[in-house]
Formats: C-alpha cells, sequence, structure tokens
C-alpha cells in the first residue's frame, strides 16, 4: 500500500511540473489555420489568423457556402504571467473582446479555450480553438 501511495505521489508531481511549462510566445508569431477532426467537426470554410509578434493580427475567413472571403485585422494581448492567455482585440467592449486560455502551443500546434468554459467537442470552433501552423 505504501508503494501504491507512493507512486500516486510521484504520478502527480510530474503531472504538476508538466502542468506549468511555461509557454513560449515567440511560437505564436506566424500563420495558423483552424483545424479539427473532419470525422467529428467539419468546417464550413476556413479561417487563419497571421500573428507578427507586436501584437497585432490579421486573419482571413473564407466561407464555403457563400463562396466570400473577409479580411479582418487588430490587435491582441498576451497575459502569461498571471494567466497563460490571449485576449482578441482587449481594446473593444464589444462582442469582440474575448479571453482564451492557451492550452497548447508549440512550433506546429495551438489551442485554446475560452475563458470560463469547459472543453466538450460540442463547443469546436466557439469555445474549443484548434489551429495548426500553416508558416
Amino acid at each position: 500500500m505504501k508503494i501504491l501511495k507512493t507512486m500516486i505521489c510521484a504520478v502527480m508531481l510530474v503531472a504538476g511540473l508538466y502542468g506549468c511549462e511555461k509557454l513560449d510566445m515567440n511560437k505564436l508569431e506566424g500563420t495558423w489555420s483552424e483545424q479539427y477532426d473532419p470525422a467529428v467537426f467539419a468546417m464550413d470554410g476556413s479561417v487563419e489568423y497571421t500573428f507578427d509578434g507586436n501584437n497585432r493580427y490579421q486573419m482571413h475567413v473564407y466561407d464555403a457556402l457563400s463562396g466570400e472571403s473577409h479580411d479582418y485585422s487588430g490587435s491582441y494581448a498576451i497575459d502569461l504571467i498571471n494567466k497563460g492567455t490571449i485576449t482578441i482585440n482587449p481594446q473593444m467592449s464589444d462582442y469582440s473582446n474575448v479571453t482564451y486560455t492557451l492550452v497548447k502551443l508549440t512550433s506546429k500546434e495551438m489551442v485554446w479555450q475560452k475563458e470560463g468554459t469547459t472543453y466538450s467537442v460540442g463547443t469546436w470552433g466557439s469555445d474549443y480553438r484548434h489551429f495548426v501552423r500553416v508558416k
């Protein structure tokens, strides 16, 4: 029983230390395409963000149903010290100001979870956002 308790404590310690891994914001700069498992969630178009590293972004949205594309630009704010979050258009008080927890950020993949929400498959594309690096 003592060995089992020791092993559980060791696993919890490793998991806790892994969870404290720092996000490298240099990996954010570049172009990211929002993508999901098409067997579970099929997008009717595409969304790409390009982050410039100077708190500005460009967003390209393509709607496959209408065949139309739109480009948007704005700013973002990062809070790595307190929360590990990204806020899109932090200066806006309307619907465009939204904060996500950066769940994962590697050189090839990025995952956001909308602050105050919990992950579930039914929230892909809204509360849960998954991106892969384009360039």
